[in-house]
Formats: structure tokens, C-alpha cells, sequence
């Protein structure tokens, strides 16, 4: 009867025992091969030369390192120590997959004051602000970027409305000068540009017609055209 009642009881220690031994062994599985990381440790100031005061909330998507490792999207916030210190361990995402990943910061050191960073983080640790941050769009050229960096090319661009285009009806001022002649259709109209090949087939068209009437060839003065 005692070895009847003991049973289930043995049973159950043995299952018991068996998932924590099974537990234990995923918890070092897991804990066994760590992303290796890089510490980015620096000291954040404001315009006015004084310490920063604030957080930074760090996103990233999901990419896989340049050493194979895989890691998934996600945030992150961080908080300024005393005197502005900043220190953060983040994967290395220079070099990753898919090509041109960075990771996000927004910096927000009180009210009204908020800003946006774009990092790539190197392996070798460790590092300061200056070695990861960069401008969207200096890189590769299927990195994202900012509306900020646009606006800021499209400032050095011309206006639309300041530009000559291929076709419409424009009115161009000012002298301008060509470095070759350009190609004109033969004139139809009075104010029509017109070129030398046409002019000189009109002249001499012109000199044959009055050589038939006259009987005589027209003079060297009468037939003299000034050369464009």
C-alpha cells in the first residue's frame, strides 16, 4: 500500500525535476552567445554650452549585423546622467543587412527642445557621438533620409519658375551667349530667325531671277550681302 501511495508522488518529483534541468539548460542556451555590442560614452551639451538634461528615445529596424547575427526591430530609451553623460551599448549596425540601416535618436532635453540623429554604430567600442553620428543620404544611396536633408538640397536648386524647359512659350532676358549656333527650322514668318545657308539660297535665287529679266549679270554692288 505504501509503495502504491508513493508512486505518483515519485512521479512527480522526477517530471518535475526533468523540466528545470530542461528550464536551465534553455536559459544557458540563450545566455550563451550575447550580440556583441558597442558602448557609445560621451557628454551631451546644449547651444549654450551647459550640460544636457533629458532622455533619448533610440529605434531601430530589424537587421542582421555584418557578422551574421539577427537582430530584431525595436526602442529604446536612455537617460542622461549628471553633467549630460551619455552611455549606451548598441549593436553594430555598420555594414548590416539590409544595406543602409541606422538607428534612430530623438533627443529630448526639456520642453521645446527635441531633436533627431541618425547613428551607424562600428564594432570597435568604445565610441563617442562624433564616430557614429551621420547625414541621411551621405552614405549609400538607398538609405532613407530626412526631410530636413531634401529641403536643404532642394534649396541650392533652382526654382522651377526660374528655369528654362523644353517646351512652352518662355520670355528670356538678359544677353546670352552660345559656344555653337543653334539649329533653327527654315522661317515662315516675318520675325523668324533665319540661317546663313538659307539667306545666301534666297540671294542667289534672287541674283538668277534678275540675271533672266535684264539679260545681264547684276553687279558686284547690287549683289553683295553682308555675312552673318
Amino acid at each position: 500500500m505504501l509503495d502504491a501511495g508513493r508512486r505518483p508522488m515519485g512521479r512527480l518529483f522526477y517530471w518535475a525535476l526533468l523540466v528545470a534541468i530542461l528550464l536551465g539548460w534553455g536559459f544557458c542556451a540563450a545566455g550563451q552567445n550575447p550580440a556583441t555590442t558597442t558602448t557609445i560614452s560621451d557628454t551631451v551639451f546644449l547651444a549654450d554650452g551647459t550640460a544636457a538634461q533629458g532622455s533619448l528615445i533610440i529605434s531601430w529596424p530589424a537587421f542582421v549585423t555584418s557578422d551574421g547575427t539577427a537582430v530584431a526591430g525595436g526602442t529604446s530609451s536612455v537617460t542622461l546622467g549628471a553633467n549630460g553623460a551619455l552611455s549606451v551599448a548598441l549593436v553594430p549596425n555598420a555594414g548590416a543587412t539590409p544595406s543602409g540601416v541606422y538607428y534612430t535618436v530623438v533627443y529630448q532635453l526639456g520642453a521645446g527642445t527635441v531633436k533627431t540623429e541618425t547613428w551607424v554604430v562600428p564594432a570597435n567600442s568604445p565610441v563617442k557621438l562624433v564616430d557614429v553620428r551621420m547625414t541621411p543620404g551621405s552614405g549609400l544611396a538607398s538609405a532613407p533620409v530626412s526631410m530636413q536633408y531634401v529641403n536643404s538640397e532642394l534649396a541650392t536648386k533652382a526654382d522651377d519658375a526660374a528655369v528654362v524647359h523644353l517646351n512652352g512659350t518662355e520670355t528670356i532676358s538678359g544677353t546670352k551667349t552660345f559656344a555653337s549656333s543653334p539649329a533653327v527650322p527654315a522661317p515662315t514668318n516675318a520675325a523668324d530667325i533665319a540661317t546663313k545657308s538659307y539667306v545666301d539660297g534666297t540671294v542667289e535665287c534672287l541674283n538668277a531671277s534678275t540675271w533672266a529679266k535684264t539679260g545681264a549679270a547684276p553687279s558686284t554692288a547690287s549683289a553683295a550681302v553682308p555675312q552673318p
